[in-house]
């Protein structure tokens, strides 16, 4: 017990000092979140945005993450541990972490292709959303689910600056979390809040006709369909990254393949034999 807990206060601490460095939970520096869009031609600047806010980009950090911290377990007995962990994490953590996550390409291809997907089905229904590229923000979510509020506040307060200098006026946000942290806990900590947030499975059930048309339509019969709980409690959106790393642990044991519901558009819409 003793060990969870000093494991569980190490780990939020780090999180909080990487947000406060580099706004991003990882703490890298660097750019690892635009690849996905390149050759996509997406316009830098604009009323309406995509806000992927790095999530599925993430997805191979967040697995080499886990996998080190629970590997180092043992080592949090030694006293001074955590601050030798905290040095490294500083140091050497985005080096670390990246060279382990090459070889994460399959998590990675498929959190390209979920985001390719949900591009061509936004056009497919006549939205042709902005992209910021570099300057996107990560939304926070993981400070307010761990329960951070000192640190929640000048985040969400960065995040809406940055949005507001760049004329953003509407967001088309790619996963629930990102969704609800905007949509209902942003204009709690922002005075007269203006910003629209909309899922992009919203957007797409406005022009569902369209977007029929235009599938390709090479997928499975049948698919069982897996509400977010998110989405369903949070939101109220009955009709994402986080349920996707933590279903397809289990696609070998069950033989079943997981899928995002952007593959499902990528391969409808982008590639019909990406299955």
């Amino acid at each position: 017990m003793k060990r969870s807990k000093t494991l569980i206060a190490q780990a939020l601490s780090t999180l909080k000092e990487n947000m406060e460095r580099t706004g991003d939970p990882l703490g890298f520096r660097h750019t690892y979140w635009t690849e996905w869009a390149n050759g996509l031609g997406l316009p830098k600047g604009g009323k309406t945005v995509l806000l992927t806010a790095r999530m599925y980009q993430m997805l191979p950090y967040v697995i080499q993450t886990t996998d080190m911290v629970a590997s180092i377990k043992p080592l949090l007995a030694i006293k001074g541990f955590g601050k030798v962990l905290s040095m490294g994490n500083r140091l050497a953590g985005e080096t670390v972490i990246r060279l382990k996550a090459i070889g994460a390409k399959k998590i990675k291809a498929r959190g390209t292709k979920a985001l390719k997907g949900i591009i061509s089905a936004l056009n497919s229904v006549g939205e042709y959303p902005a992209y910021l590229y570099e300057a996107e923000p990560y939304s926070g979510v993981l400070l307010y689910d761990l329960g951070l509020e000192d640190g929640i506040a000048l985040h969400i307060n960065k995040v809406y600056e940055l949005l507001k200098d760049h004329g953003v006026e509407e967001v088309i946000a790619v996963d629930p979390h990102t969704t609800f942290m905007m949509k209902e806990i942003y204009p709690k900590y922002i005075k007269n809040y203006d910003i629209r947030v909309k899922h992009y499975l919203e957007v797409l059930s406005e022009g569902k006709e369209n977007l029929g048309n235009t599938s390709h339509k090479d997928l499975p019969k049948e698919f069982v369909m897996h509400d977010s709980c998110v989405m369903t409690r949070d939101l109220g959106i009955v009709e994402c990254p986080i349920c996707l790393i933590n279903l397809m642990k289990y696609e070998a044991e069950l033989g079943v393949r997981v899928w995002d519901m952007g593959e499902i558009l990528h391969a409808a819409l982008v590639n019909p034999s990406s299955k």
